[in-house]
């Protein structure tokens, strides 16, 4: 059965000037993998050729650590017809008047969507989401961009009236979170791997969107790919993509992060795991040499998956 896609999320980069604990995709100061402009336009063009699909994201890593790529990109995109959505970390709002300069584009633009990451969960210098986050959300507002603030770990603490909505989104265990945080959250109030029996936060029957980088892998969800676009083309694979044919989705599907293990004979590491993507990054770490196109791209297993 096709993918039911309406967004391709592009993976710009996955470089960023942080290395977050709680980063899917292990970005960092020195991550490789950038999308050219010709990749993107190519991409955008593939994108704009499949029906189903109105809308695409520039994101990361830092996607405006290559910024005039990505606005020249963005204008292709909205000249193709397609709705455009951008997410960024605000490295770059030392002022409202700078974060009105870096901004300015994407009104002229016209973008649907402007995400602000929200530095609540992570940041150790004191006041930096006052200092960086405040004032791209005050720039967002003079300049009239639909704008929403991307809230994991923790609430943002901004005295800008209707901004925080008090929504925040909990931190999913997988990618350089697997790594780093899970195992101290698994043995605080972890689960037996037993009790993770269906997959809370993916649809893999109806996929609404997925994200594309450099590397040309159709992802799921971080690390399982559909199928490479460079090498087939994006709409052959979404077109033959078939949930409960593709190794990973379709033991996923069948039982979640608990199917997988049994079905591979993958014996649980621990007895307790932090959530369900905890269980199931580990598990395709070990399967990765087995799967390696569906186990794809190796930047989302970090460095045990290069």
């Amino acid at each position: 059965m096709p993918m039911s896609l309406t967004a391709i999320h592009f993976l710009v980069t996955y470089r960023c000037i942080y290395a977050c604990d709680h980063c899917f995709v292990f970005g960092g100061p020195e991550t490789e993998g950038t999308m050219t402009l010709a990749q993107l336009n190519d991409a955008i063009d593939q994108t704009a050729d499949v029906p189903s699909i109105d809308t695409v994201y520039f994101e990361g890593g830092e996607p405006t650590l290559y910024w005039p790529v990505v606005l020249e990109a963005a204008r292709y995109a909205r000249a193709r017809g397609l709705d455009v959505g951008v997410v960024t970390n605000c490295h770059w709002a030392e002022s409202v008047e700078d974060a009105k300069v870096w901004l300015a584009p994407l009104a002229e633009i016209g973008i649907t969507d402007l995400s602000l990451s929200s530095y609540a969960y992570f940041a150790e210098e004191e006041n930096l989401e006052e200092r960086l986050l405040r004032n791209a959300v005050l720039a967002a507002v003079e300049l009239g961009l639909p704008m929403g603030l991307l809230e994991v770990g923790a609430e943002a603490k901004l005295d800008v009236p209707g901004v925080c909505t008090g929504d925040v989104g909990e931190i999913m265990y997988k990618g350089r979170a697997a790594v780093e945080l899970a195992p101290a959250r698994a043995e605080l109030d972890g689960r037996p791997p037993q009790t993770f029996t269906e997959c809370p936060y993916e649809d893999f029957v109806a996929s609404g969107r997925a994200h594309l980088g450099a590397d040309g892998e159709l992802q799921l969800c971080q690390g399982i790919s559909a199928g490479n676009v460079w090498r087939d083309g994006l709409a052959a694979v979404v077109e033959r993509y078939d949930p409960r044919a593709l190794p990973v989705v379709r033991e996923l599907l069948r039982g979640g992060p608990l199917e997988l293990t049994r079905a591979y004979d993958v014996v649980p590491a621990r007895e307790r795991y932090a959530d369900a993507c905890h269980l199931c990054f580990e598990t395709r770490l070990a399967l990765r040499d087995r799967y390696p196109d569906v186990l794809a791209p190796a930047a989302c297993y970090g460095p045990a998956g290069a």
